[in-house]
This record gives structure tokens, sequence and C-alpha cells, in this order.
């Protein structure tokens, strides 16, 4: 029997508990037969980037989902680049070019939403149709659901629009987290007697939860490439104490730590909303609100080692 060539595709942006499964199906497909192949087909920058004329929002930034993607056991990554040329070919072009005759897929595993082709129109039952035109077998995956609503990027991004942390943690399999640089800033948290870390996001079109106050873990990244983390309590707004229109900030007070970190690269990981954004009336009540917020942090990892 010719090798099989198992694959599925798409663009993975999060690659959480739901992609998941869909990949342990075709690991369990694939232990059928000896010397199976297992490809991941996904796409650099993610699709909606190219198709909307607005971009769109990120759960992780473009390459990291590569990353996550790369640490699955089994796998061969293979990226493709995602442009307004390739996503004018049709359905049967993109199996016949892409699938067939350069990947030599055998087995096609889509996902229970996934759907590819100029216009990306087409049911799963004309997915089979097209993949049996060059003796592909087409397979679609089964859904995973949590509480009742099924794992998608879509029902993921809603959760962290809305500040639902903690199921977007469930559905993400670990908590959402924001990539970055640390850059000088404004230095007020400083003179009030929490110094923060001002983080630069890697991707601008990264989703970010609503303003408010956050319990999260800050991950440190050395140039020595060690890595360490450290809770920390994460402020993300316009400060309105301070009037104007500012510009949104992401801050972040590292519990116990007093350390100039400017210029390395972070990761945030946010846990849950503690507060929501507030206006105070003056400086010194927002210092007292901090010392509040602290001791809740505080208490939430008290509390919360992991959900």
């Amino acid at each position: 029997m010719d090798q099989k060539v198992i694959a599925t595709i798409g663009a993975f942006d999060g690659v959480h508990l739901g992609h998941q499964a869909l990949f342990s199906q075709m690991r369990d497909y694939a232990a059928r037969y000896e010397g199976a192949r297992l490809i991941i087909l996904t796409f650099v920058p993610y699709p909606a980037d190219v198709l909307r004329s607005h971009g769109s929002q990120h759960i992780d930034p473009p390459h990291r989902h590569l990353e996550r993607l790369g640490g699955l056991e089994g796998f061969e990554v293979v990226p493709m680049t995602f442009s307004a040329e390739l996503a004018a070919h049709s359905a049967e072009t993109f199996i016949r070019e892409v699938l067939h005759e350069h990947l030599h897929v055998t087995d096609l595993f889509l996902g229970y939403d996934n759907r590819f082709g100029a216009g990306a129109k087409l049911a799963y039952e004309d997915y089979k149709a097209l993949g049996a035109l060059y003796g592909m077998e087409v397979i679609q995956a089964d859904s995973l659901s949590l509480s009742g609503e099924i794992v998608s990027s879509t029902a993921i991004k809603s959760l962290i629009r809305s500040g639902e942390m903690r199921e977007a943690y469930h559905a993400l399999g670990r908590p959402h987290a924001i990539y970055g640089t640390v850059v000088a800033g404004q230095k007020l948290g400083r003179r009030l007697g929490y110094p923060t870390a001002n983080v630069q996001r890697e991707d601008a079109d990264q989703l970010l939860p609503p303003d408010g106050v956050y319990a999260c873990d800050l991950e440190l990244l050395r140039p020595t490439g060690h890595s360490e983390q450290h809770h920390a309590m994460l402020y993300i707004g316009k400060r309105p104490t301070l009037g104007g229109e500012l510009e949104r900030t992401i801050e972040v007070h590292i519990l116990d730590f007093d350390e100039m970190i400017y210029g390395m690269e972070v990761i945030v990981h946010i846990f849950e909303q503690l507060h929501p954004e507030h206006r105070f009336a003056s400086t010194e009540e927002l210092r007292s609100a901090l010392e509040t917020y602290e001791q809740d942090t505080r208490r939430y990892f008290a509390e919360n080692t992991r959900y």
C-alpha cells in the first residue's frame, strides 16, 4: 500500500483545545496505517488579514501559531503564504495543485466549520466529491464542546473581548497571552510607589480584554535565553485619572520585583479581571486604589494556583 499522507488545513489562530481535538482525531486515524505522515497546512499571514479590508484581531500574533504547532509531536507543519492570488483559487484547484500534486495528500481532515477555496461556499459533501476526483478521502472532524458551547477561535475571541478570561483559559487550555517588549513610560507608577513595566505589543492587532486591572503572570525572557515567570498586576487602559485622550497602555506591576527590564521581551499571561477601569478624582485616590488592587492580586494568587 502506498504511504498514507493525512493532512488538515487552517489558520489555527490560538491552537486551542478545539484544534487539539482535531489533531488527536488525526493521530488516532493515522495509527491504523504503518508509516503514515501527518501534515498541518497553515497560513501566514492569517487569511482574515488578507480577505478583510480592515484586517482582523488575533488571539496569537502571526507566526506565533507556528511555534505552537511546531511543538506538536508527530506532525509536519507546512506554512504557506496566504495572498489574494491564493484566495482566488477554487477549492478544486487548491485540492489538485497544493494537496494532491504538491503534498500528495491521501486523506484530508476538515475542521467542523472549515471551508476553503474562493468564496468558501462549499459544503462538506462538495469537498468530499472533489477529493474523490483525486483519490483523496475527505473526513469531517468532530467539534469539541465545553459547557455546551463549541470551542472555536471566534468563540474564544468573543470571550476575551468580554473579559471572560477564566472561560477563555478553559477553551485555550492556557491563559490568553500578550507578547511584547518593555519600553519606557511616563513613570507615574514609580512615583506612586507602583513601578510598572510598560509593554509594547509585538502585534498591534493582537486582541486585548476590556480596560481594567487583572491578575497575570509576567514571563520574562532574559537575553541569555533563560525564561522566568512572576506574579503580577496588569493594567490595560487609557489612564483616565490623568485626563486627556491618552493612548491605551499595557502596564504590569511585578510583585516583589525591583529590576530595570527595559528592552526585554515579555509574555503577559492574563488570568482574571479583578477590577474594571475607573476614573479617580486625584492621584491620591489612585494611589489608595493601587494598594487595594495589589492586595486583591495577592489574594487571587493565594487562592488560585491554576484553574
